[in-house]
């Protein structure tokens, strides 16, 4: 298709509103947290944002085609439940005592990660363009926090925690992936697992959530869930180079959420970091196009 064409153009509009939406459902998922964590510990919220999940996969683990009996990747499952559990309490510890525009943008550096993660464990190319950006990523996560310049934060430090568990997790769901599991049944298996997984650190500080708490994690829950499948949509959509700076947009909205909610206003540095930690995503998106294009 070409982009300069009606239907190409068309097709990046639509793929850029479906990036906004997906940024500003992840921003309100991330003030449901931040407002749920008022009153009960973030540890609660991830178990209960877990219960909430497993009903929605119901459909999958009653199909007559989903094996409960994975076999030799059930390892697999049990490490990306684990890698979802412990990820989550550790953003949602973070997002109750960092800035919400610092939380969008350290969690920028989490396609960086897996690229880096790829290349490592996957066997994917080692190319020099690849390492630059990843090497160039984690420099931005760097001008954000400022090392040796600031004191580290608690909550920046566990956001950075939660980038590379997800990262992780979403190596080995594309191990997976290459071993025949279907997508659905990936997805399916982290939800059961990750339920009871939450459970136990749920228990040491547990305190029974009211009617409102239970709303807020609902909201998180869907809300997280349609900023998913925006984001699926965006790159289904339109073309990758329209859709990369789209993410960017993430920033802007939860900047605008901190300031108008809870008076949080980014500074220069994070800022700066998180065009650094793009520009690194965009040149490790360009790099996987170029070698689909050439493999194709």
């Amino acid at each position: 298709m070409n982009p300069n064409s009606p239907v190409g153009v068309n097709a990046n509009l639509q793929g850029a509103l479906w990036m906004i939406l997906a940024g500003g459902a992840f921003t309100i998922a991330n003030v449901a947290v931040r407002s749920a964590a008022l009153e009960i510990h973030p540890f609660v919220i991830v178990f209960l944002r877990s219960i909430i999940a497993v009903p929605l996969f119901a459909h999958l683990f009653l199909a007559k085609d989903f094996h409960w009996n994975p076999g030799p990747n059930f390892r697999f499952h049990v490490s990306r439940g684990i890698l979802q559990a412990t990820g989550l309490l550790c953003l949602y510890v973070g997002i109750s005592m960092t800035p919400l525009a610092t939380v969008a943008a350290v969690g920028f550096v989490m396609p960086i990660v897996s690229g880096a993660g790829a290349i490592l464990f996957l066997g994917e190319p080692s190319r020099f363009g690849r390492w630059f950006a990843v090497l160039f990523g984690f420099a931005g996560v760097l001008i954000i926090l400022r090392p040796g310049l600031i004191s580290l934060t608690l909550g920046a430090l566990l956001v950075v925690a939660y980038a590379v568990q997800q990262a992780t997790s979403n190596l080995c769901a594309k191990a997976l992936i290459a071993r025949s599991e279907r997508p659905a049944a990936v997805v399916a298996w982290m939800t059961l697992i990750s339920a009871p997984v939450a459970l136990v650190p749920a228990l040491l500080v547990w305190s029974w959530p009211s009617a409102y708490v239970w709303g807020l994690v609902a909201i998180n829950a869907v809300m997280s869930t349609i900023a998913h499948l925006a984001t699926v949509q965006a790159y289904k959509c339109a073309d990758i180079t329209v859709i990369d700076p789209m993410i960017f947009f993430r920033l802007v909205l939860a900047a605008f959420a901190g300031f108008v909610l809870y008076s949080e206003v980014p500074d220069f540095w994070t800022w700066g970091g998180s065009i650094v930690i793009l520009i690194a995503g965009m040149i490790l998106s360009r790099d996987e196009r170029s070698k689909r294009s050439k493999a194709a």
